[in-house]
């Protein structure tokens, strides 16, 4: 007698193919996460260094943080253009680290920027795992701080 085993192989598939196609999602989720830390912690880095570059014009003058936070938003924009910088907060805070004992009245502070990077999920069932509260949106929030210190110039 011959037995029939037709259905095994469809039975198979049905059991083992959602797991491997949940493995494969996390996989890619993964290395899209990855990707957007990098960028992340790469344009937190930038806008650092154009703040700590322009806030100061005078050897001894005071720190301007409202034109550091104008120009990192325009640089912001530029580099990554109006759309995707609408889903990113930039912030910045300055922060005193001492006094230059060989020039009087030179204050030296550090820039520390932080930027929230919003990022969609894009593969079912992954945001169970890698989203943010409330999971069911699918949105992940990377946090990128940078600390730069602020350059003065010493010679006009």
């Amino acid at each position: 007698m011959i037995k029939k085993n037709g259905g095994q192989a469809v039975v198979e598939l049905v059991l083992i193919l959602p797991v491997f196609m949940m493995i494969i999602f996390v996989i890619l989720e993964m290395g899209t996460i990855a990707y957007h830390t990098i960028l992340a912690h790469h344009i937190s880095y930038e806008l650092a260094r154009v703040g700590s570059m322009v806030g100061v014009r005078k050897p001894s003058g005071a720190t301007d943080s409202t034109k550091i936070a104008i120009k990192m938003k325009e640089a912001l924009i530029k580099a990554v253009g109006p759309q995707k910088a609408a889903k990113m907060q930039i912030s910045s805070v300055l922060q005193r680290t001492g006094r230059d004992p060989q020039v009087s009245g030179h204050v030296n502070e550090d820039l520390v920027v932080t930027l929230v990077y919003r990022i969609d999920l894009a593969f079912p069932l992954t945001s169970y795992i890698f989203a943010d509260h409330p999971k069911k949106y699918g949105v992940k929030r990377i946090k990128a701080s940078v600390r730069m210190p602020v350059e003065r110039p010493l010679i006009n």
